[in-house]
C-alpha cells in the first residue's frame, strides 16, 4: 500500500509541476504577445505616416486636398448667405404682419430692463422722500417751541 500511495504522489507531483510549467509557458507566451501586439502597432503607425506623407507628393492628391479646401469655404460663404436670406425673408414676412421679430423682441426687452431699473430708482428716492416728510412734520421745529 506504501508503494502505491508513493506511486499516487509521484503522479501527483509530476501533474503539479506540469501546471506550473505550463502556466509558466502561458505567462512567457502572453507576455510575448503583447510585444509583438505593440511593435506592430508603432510599425504599422509609422507606415501609414509615410503613406501619407508618399501620397501627399502626388499632384492630383494636392488638387483634391485643395479642392476639399475650397469646397469647404464656398459652403461657409453659402451656408452663412442662405441663413441672412432665411433671416430676412422671415423678418419681411413678420413686418408684413407687424409682428415683431426675435431680435426686436430682444431689444424691447432689454429696453423695459432699463426703464424698470429706472422706475425703482425713482419709487425709492420718493419714498426716501416722502419718509423725510414724514418724520420733519412729526418733530416740532424751533418756532413752535417758543410758542
Amino acid at each position: 500500500m506504501s508503494e502505491q500511495t508513493s506511486l499516487i504522489e509521484d503522479g501527483f507531483d509530476r501533474i503539479q509541476s506540469a501546471v506550473r510549467s505550463v502556466e509558466s509557458e502561458v505567462l512567457k507566451v502572453q507576455k510575448r504577445f503583447t510585444q509583438e501586439s505593440e511593435k506592430f502597432n508603432k510599425d504599422a503607425s509609422k507606415r501609414i505616416k509615410n503613406f501619407r506623407k508618399e501620397l501627399k507628393k502626388y499632384p492630383a492628391v494636392k488638387q483634391a486636398e485643395t479642392f476639399r479646401k475650397d469646397l469647404n469655404k464656398e459652403l461657409e460663404t453659402r451656408s452663412k448667405q442662405v441663413g441672412k436670406k432665411i433671416e430676412s425673408g422671415i423678418e419681411s414676412f413678420l413686418g408684413t404682419f407687424q409682428i415683431a421679430s426675435q431680435s426686436e423682441v430682444e431689444k424691447l426687452d432689454k429696453k423695459l430692463g432699463r426703464i424698470n431699473r429706472r422706475l425703482k430708482a425713482l419709487d425709492k428716492t420718493i419714498s426716501e422722500a416722502t419718509a423725510k416728510r414724514t418724520t420733519a412734520s412729526k418733530t416740532p421745529s424751533a418756532a413752535d417751541a417758543v410758542a
